[in-house]
């Protein structure tokens, strides 16, 4: 449904100053500015600043937005400079329209753009990292009963994508299950940066035109604004003012996430190459034709899209940390671009992650056979026997192997140099 316009002059200067074919600014960011408009409309009406009808039809307003009924109001395009006065002004403008006040006496009253969406973005960011931490959980979990699963299928190690020891494909795994615990804890840490907010510090954040009441009653009713109980005012308003680097944080966690996932799939890839002509063992279950030519081929679409989501993520923690490095003395003024990216960045993975478990891992089928081949078929035994037969008798057997194409099991078994029984005990994984 598109309702009459109800944004202002500011807006439709935005409009017309950024062109771009871009998309707007997202909703996500957007809605979290208006939460903070409703609660700056209580904490005004405590200050004395507002009168207590215009605090409860801006705060009605609020809800009215929240509830999705004018997503249409908000059209500056994500891409703009300014450091974000006209997505704050546009949202100032529908709910002043909304609710009869004016943008900037009443609904700006006692806030600048400077601390309205620094402090939007770090809400926006905590209920989309929650989301995603969940979502991390979740791969996390898939990752370990695939550990349990495949803890006796012997399979080749390799380093340097060369034979390398003897492991089980459920050690593999569980390695990854690791390693993802680890990028959980990192982005947990990230996070915890989040909870302290700029907001009353207004232009440079030494608190100009916010009234000490005001600034303490507007984290009471941000916290049940948002129910997160967390929230609570930065010791020093100027630091946050100025620096964006918290963004970055969070966002270089969850980019070495993406990495690591994006290291696991090229693993996955590799060993799922073939799958005639390749390693062969393991390959997923089919979820779309692989060519448009050659007929029956299966492509690794998720792991690929994995991949490709690093790429992406990548870009974007660039731009965040390129945008934070263009903070110019008080100001971050760079900020649009940080939340586009940002909020791009937690909505992507979020998604990707659970994708990667339901349609990457959980689709995962073994070659058990073409598993132990690879290791009986390698020279990988040869560490494991070293100290019971010595680095020189050893070497002589992979050279006999490598010359003669014959396994040294049977090798060693055919020479009697152990029995089945000790060789079996000495290559237990």
């Amino acid at each position: 449904m598109i309702n009459k316009i109800l944004y202002g002059p500011q807006t439709k200067a935005a409009i017309e100053n950024f062109p771009f074919d871009y998309h707007t600014v997202l909703l996500e960011f957007v809605y979290a500015i208006v939460e903070v408009k409703k609660a700056t409309a209580r904490a005004n009406l405590k200050a004395g600043k507002v009168t207590k009808k215009i605090s409860e039809k801006m705060a009605s307003a609020c809800d009215q937005i929240l509830a999705g009924k004018y997503d249409d109001q908000f059209p500056v395009c994500a891409h703009h400079g300014g450091a974000g006065t006209s997505v704050n002004m546009c949202v100032n403008e529908v709910i002043g329209t909304l609710a009869g006040a004016h943008p900037n006496d009443d609904v700006n009253s006692s806030q600048s753009t400077n601390d309205v969406n620094p402090s939007a973005l770090k809400i926006a960011s905590i209920r989309l990292t929650e989301k995603l931490l969940k979502s991390l959980l979740y791969l996390i979990k898939v990752f370990d009963e695939k550990s349990i699963e495949y803890k006796d299928v012997k399979k080749l190690a390799r380093t340097h994508i060369q034979d390398a020891l003897p492991t089980t494909l459920g050690a593999e795994f569980g390695s990854y299950r690791d390693i993802l615990k680890r990028d959980k804890k990192r982005i947990e840490d990230a996070l915890s940066y989040f909870y302290e907010l700029n907001m009353g510090g207004t232009a440079i954040g030494n608190k100009i035109n916010a009234p000490e009441i005001y600034i303490t009653e507007f984290y009471k009713e941000i916290r049940k604004v948002t129910g997160i109980s967390k929230l609570v005012p930065a010791d020093n308003m100027m630091s946050q003012t100025s620096s964006d680097s918290d963004f970055c944080f969070l966002s270089t966690a969850v980019n070495i996430l993406c990495l690591d996932i994006s290291k696991m799939s090229i693993d996955l890839r590799f060993m799922a190459s073939g799958p005639k002509g390749g390693i062969g063992e393991i390959f997923f279950k089919e979820l779309q034709p692989g060519s448009s030519i050659m007929p029956g081929k299966v492509n690794p679409v998720i792991a690929e899209t994995m991949n490709q989501t690093y790429y992406i993520v990548s870009g974007k923690n660039l731009s965040i940390h390129q945008a934070a490095e263009g903070a110019h003395l008080e100001l971050g003024i760079m900020l649009p671009v940080i939340a586009d990216s940002l909020i791009t960045i937690l909505k992507l993975v979020d998604t990707a992650l659970v994708l990667f478990a339901d349609r990457g891992i959980k689709n995962i089928v073994v070659n058990r056979k073409r598993c132990l081949e690879h290791l009986e078929k390698s020279t990988a035994y040869s560490t494991l026997l070293t100290p019971r037969l010595g680095y020189d008798a050893v070497s002589k057997i992979v050279k006999e192997s490598i010359k003669t194409g014959r396994t040294m099991r049977e090798i060693i078994l055919e020479k009697k140099i152990l029995s089945t029984e000790e060789l079996e005990k000495l290559l237990k994984v």
